[in-house]
């Protein structure tokens, strides 16, 4: 008889804070990502250029980061994962440090293509890497704890730079983001085990003598998810990549990333236009931030059991938030009435974007199965497409109306919530097993 090493039912202290760091890494690439979105009209001010054309900071940055990721993602195939992502955010570092100084358009631009060039690697890799820290039925929670970082970003990240860049100016607050992220380059040096010679990145240990495991469970065909959704052997972690359902659900996701950043991108043109007055801004980018903290504390607890489902629920409320803040600007009552609509759109809308990014992520990497960094390459191409994308057609719908922005955002995600609802691409869940019950005679 052979009884199985028992696998730990919960994330450790250990790797909590652990993923706390690597959280702090999305945070601050996230941060400078959308660093522009709250000091839009600032910038543009300053540098004597069209808000539309700063607009275009974010899909340049995007286009970039979708051109590059692949290969760069193939480059950082040669060093360690944990090397790969330090790398990058000492070139988000040396990005921020750009911005800082920039006196001109052209000094921007180079600043947001520098941190391009390792977005790609960052986010592929970063979701992997947390797989590594806990167990295998607790990828989707690690995903989502990782993915905080980027809800936190909404949180603090953007209204804080805003806030703090009215009050000591763009440059200084894009100086301040790049001794932040020094800091967390620290912690992901300790979080992934890469300081002293010889240590390894933290992940599972090999069982036994190092020969293979034997399957886990009971070898019995597994019951149908809570989502109805019949399980398939290449839904799970560690099995064989499923390319065709890993490229549909990215397609799916790129249409719901454009229709994000085609009103995210001018959010404070926007915020401006449907409650009368630009006051408002830093307030419902909290506001937005804060639902985005909800939403990813639901996610990581839905994420792991039934994430057909709970991709649906939250297409549906992204899909109401910016329904609501597309009729915000026509209710009657005043800016009182326009702002308590529009903080609720927000929302509705920050709420369900932070939770459906964990979703879709770890979808991709249980339809990966082995395959997950060249499929999260894959998926973080696809989100820069959508990005690019969406703040493209926002600026070309700027010249309109910024009221057709959450119009066309909100059809948008209706035809994702469609698709989602019809072809059910988001696969099922790891099931944890005792592995002390997988006892051979």
């Amino acid at each position: 008889m052979s009884t199985g090493t028992a696998a730990p039912a919960r994330i450790d202290a250990s790797a909590a804070a652990r993923l706390a760091v690597l959280a702090g890494a999305t945070f601050v690439y996230v941060t400078f990502e959308v660093f522009p979105v709250g000091l839009i009209q600032d910038i543009a001010g300053s540098l004597d250029v069209p808000t539309g054309r700063v607009g275009l900071l974010i899909s340049g940055y995007a286009v970039v980061a979708a051109v590059v990721t692949m290969p760069t993602v193939a480059l950082a195939a040669r060093v360690s994962r944990g090397t790969a992502l330090v790398v990058s955010l000492l070139v988000l570092v040396v990005a921020e440090v750009l911005a800082g100084f920039a006196t001109s358009y052209s000094v921007m631009v180079v600043s947001r293509v520098a941190a391009a060039l390792t977005h790609g690697v960052l986010w592929s890799l970063i979701a992997p890497a947390a797989a590594t820290l806990v167990p295998r039925h607790r990828v989707g929670t690690a995903t989502a704890a990782v993915f905080g970082g980027s809800t936190l970003a909404a949180i603090v990240g953007s209204p804080g730079t805003t806030l703090v860049g009215e009050l000591i100016g763009w440059r200084a607050t894009a100086l301040a983001l790049a001794a932040a992220t020094v800091a967390v380059t620290v912690g992901v040096v300790w979080a992934l085990g890469l300081y002293g010679r010889g240590r390894r990145t933290p992940g599972p240990e090999p069982e036994g003598d190092g020969t293979p495991a034997e399957p886990e469970g009971d070898c019995t065909p597994a019951e149908p998810e809570g989502d109805g959704t019949p399980e398939r052997p290449d839904d799970r972690i560690g099995g064989r990549a499923h390319w065709p359902r890993v490229l549909t659900l990215c397609a799916v996701a790129v249409v719901l990333i454009s229709a994000h950043f085609l009103s995210y991108t001018y959010f404070a043109v926007l915020v401006t236009d449907v409650t009368g007055t630009s006051g408002a801004t830093v307030g419902l980018l909290a506001v937005f931030g804060g639902a985005g903290a909800v939403g990813t504390w639901l996610v990581g607890r839905y994420n792991d059991t039934v994430p057909q489902r709970t991709a649906s629920v939250t297409i549906a409320v992204f899909a109401g938030g910016t329904g609501l803040l597309a009729l915000a600007s026509g209710l009657g009552g005043g800016v009182m009435a326009r702002g308590t609509a529009a903080a609720v759109a927000v929302a509705l809308w920050g709420g369900a974007f932070a939770a459906v990014g964990p979703v879709f992520q770890t979808g991709v990497m249980r339809l990966a199965g082995s395959d997950a960094d060249r499929a999260s390459s894959v998926y973080v191409t696809g989100f820069q497409i959508g990005i690019a994308s969406g703040s493209a057609l926002g600026a070309a719908l700027l010249g309109r109306s910024s009221l057709w922005l959450p119009v066309v955002s909100t059809v948008l995600v209706t035809v994702v919530l469609l698709i989602v609802l019809v072809r059910r691409p988001v696969p099922v869940a790891e099931k944890p097993v005792d592995r002390y019950s997988a006892v051979h005679s």
